[in-house]
């Protein structure tokens, strides 16, 4: 909250719009607040979505890549087997 004000003496006609302004900043208070929870909940809710995305394409990589190592080492075994063949 905003904090403790000193009381000030004023007319009726003020102290009610004094009155009504509190409590329309208190509406407005909780209105933003159910609105931040809100935003926050669809928030999280897309970042593990996102996540999720993100994980299966580096799944995805990875496998490729197990794919490009798998036959670069055969192609390098091949390699070796000619070198050593025409060694002897």
């Amino acid at each position: 909250m905003l904090g403790s004000i000193p009381e000030i003496p004023m007319d009726s006609q003020t102290a009610d719009a004094v009155d009504t302004l509190r409590a329309d900043i208190r509406r407005v208070e909780t209105s933003l607040s159910a609105d931040i929870r809100q935003v926050e909940t669809s928030l999280t809710a897309e970042m593990h979505e996102l996540n999720s995305d993100a994980k299966r394409h580096v799944d995805v990589v990875i496998e490729s890549l197990h794919d490009d190592i798998r036959i670069i080492a055969k192609g390098v075994v091949a390699l070796t087997v000619k070198v050593d063949s025409l060694r002897r």
